[in-house]
């Protein structure tokens, strides 16, 4: 059983996880050891090692304290230089994946791609309409530079690296594990500077994104507000309820706004091209994960069932690891690593293994060859011409096809650009026509020793803070925009004083709320048909190819 065993190493600006565990995608996997410890200072920056010495060190000693021998490890990668992109390529055998995707790299991701290396997960096969199939692939680039330091801090270390995994990859895998074959749910880990989205129905990623902000917002509005250090601040926020389920109550609920408003945006941009997959459940993780009240905060903002993923199915600790102090929500990445990575290699180190495979091909035809001397050399030679023909022509079919490929990714990606910035024209353009609605009226209330500092307006509210000389005009002015036809809820939401510099008059600066009411819209075009290879991300995204 030992020989089965895979020691998995995540690292991130704040902590490195070390997870040694005997995986399954089939029965029940075995988490045998857990240690956490907090990343060196200087020695970790965005998926870069910046000191082997310092780090590999500190890993040799972890391992060793922890009694742990594996040697053979799997590093789980997470960066805001990392790109990928889900392409869609004709079916084709396994080992012409690689070949397609290589192929076809430097038009996928608008980087220099022979300073990266490529690897791809395939994610599921697609029958169009007129029956034909086509595989839906995910394809990450990584820095070759940032693989380097992972070798180089390896070596320091004792270890010797088996694979190196994508963070977006490695929570597919255990995710896939955890959610019903007909649910579609999205799984948000939050870290400390970025949070990973992916929506999962099945065994299938549906979408896959990256927004960059994480839990190190709310934690320095902690800081400011309680005038503690990051660590005491993120224990407040996980012992204490220091959030509510609205933003507009306090400082630290607001910290959240960005995130939570990007997800959202994410999932509307999901269901437009989803409609028959809805969004049924939000699970979260990571670090963010166990802020008290997040999942509250999340349910009420985004209007979706939300619960915080601190149980895994199918996952199994040994008696001596204290759930309570590594709870799973801190280790989705490393355990889904061990079960099935993406496998990134040097470039070097895959010509390598490619070359032991060429020589072991080589031994087999000399044997081969040598066994079946006696049938005749003209026969041989005969079939061997045969073959070699046969396979320039599929050559030429298959690079024909990666053409056409090409051509084609390139106009569903431009039809899935239009469609979101038609989407984008329309819901925009019924916010301005309501705003201005309600901008003309202002104008007509608006006393004139009542000056405007700031407007702003969503989809659901207004708030104007405005300064003036008396209580009266501000009474008054709120009665009048209470008769506003196109709004309701005015009300005084902050008030307080504020000194003239130029004339030392002292005047009111006050904040006035007012929610739309909302007209009906029925839509006048029906949405654009769901496109599987429709996969541009919207522009919060941080880490998706554009």
């Amino acid at each position: 059983m030992a020989n089965n065993r895979v020691l998995t190493i995540d690292i991130t600006n704040e902590n490195i996880t070390i997870v040694e565990a005997t995986p399954s995608l089939k029965k029940q996997t075995l988490i045998h050891n857990v240690v956490i410890f907090e990343t060196p200072e200087e020695g970790y920056e965005d998926g870069y090692v910046k000191d082997k010495d310092l780090l590999g060190t500190a890993i040799r000693e972890q391992l060793n304290g922890a009694g742990i021998t594996n040697k053979n490890v799997i590093f789980v990668l997470s960066s805001t230089k990392i790109v990928s992109r889900e392409v869609m390529i004709p079916v084709v055998p396994d080992k012409k994946i690689a070949g397609i995707i290589s192929a076809n790299a430097s038009e996928y991701f608008p980087v220099n791609i022979e300073d990266y290396v490529v690897s791809h997960s395939v994610l599921e096969t697609v029958v169009s309409e007129e029956g034909e199939k086509n595989l839906r692939v995910l394809v990450v680039a990584v820095p070759q530079q940032m693989i380097r330091t992972y070798y180089e801090m390896a070596s320091v270390a004792g270890l010797t690296v088996q694979s190196i995994d994508y963070l977006g990859n490695a929570m597919l895998q255990l995710i896939k594990t955890q959610t019903a074959a007909n649910s579609t749910v999205m799984v948000v880990q939050i870290g400390m500077d970025s949070t990973v989205l992916n929506v999962v129905k099945g065994d299938t990623l549906l979408l896959q994104r990256t927004v960059p902000y994480g839990v190190n917002a709310v934690i320095a509005e902690v800081m400011e507000e309680k005038d503690v250090d990051a660590s005491t601040a993120l224990s407040l926020l996980q012992s204490e309820r220091m959030i509510t389920v609205d933003f507009d109550d306090d400082a630290v609920t607001g910290a959240f706004r960005y995130l939570i408003n990007n997800i959202g945006r994410v999932m509307d941009y999901y269901s437009s091209r989803n409609p028959d997959k809805p969004i049924e459940d939000v699970y979260l993780t990571g670090d963010g994960a166990l802020v008290r009240g997040i999942d509250g905060l999340f349910k009420i903002q985004l209007n979706v069932a939300t619960k915080v993923m601190d149980s895994l199915y199918g996952v199994k600790f040994d008696d001596k690891i204290n759930t309570q102090i590594y709870n799973p929500v801190y280790l989705v990445g490393s355990i889904g690593a061990a079960l099935a990575p993406m496998g990134f290699l040097l470039k070097e180190q895959a010509a390598k293994e490619a070359g032991k495979g060429a020589m072991v091909a080589c031994v087999a035809v000399l044997v081969l060859s040598i066994l079946g001397s006696g049938a005749g050399c003209g026969i041989a030679l005969f079939q061997n011409a045969a073959a070699t023909a046969k396979k320039v022509k599929l050559e030429n079919d298959i690079n024909q096809i990666a053409d056409a490929e090409v051509v084609y990714n390139n106009y569903i990606s431009s039809q899935a650009e239009l469609n979101d910035m038609l989407t984008l024209c329309d819901s925009t353009k019924i916010s301005n026509e309501y705003m201005m609605e309600f901008w003309n009226a202002l104008e007509g209330c608006l006393p004139e020793n009542i000056n405007v500092e700031s407007i702003e307006s969503s989809s659901s509210k207004v708030a104007i803070t405005m300064l003036s000389a008396d209580y009266d005009s501000i009474a008054r002015l709120v009665t009048e925009l209470r008769e506003i036809n196109c709004i309701e809820n005015a009300f005084i939401a902050s008030i307080g004083e504020k000194k003239n510099d130029e004339t030392g008059e002292i005047l009111y600066e006050y904040t006035v709320t007012c929610t739309y009411i909302l007209p009906e819209y029925e839509a006048t075009t029906e949405a654009p048909a769901a496109d599987t290879s429709a996969t541009e991300a919207p522009a919060a995204d941080a880490t998706d190819a554009e």
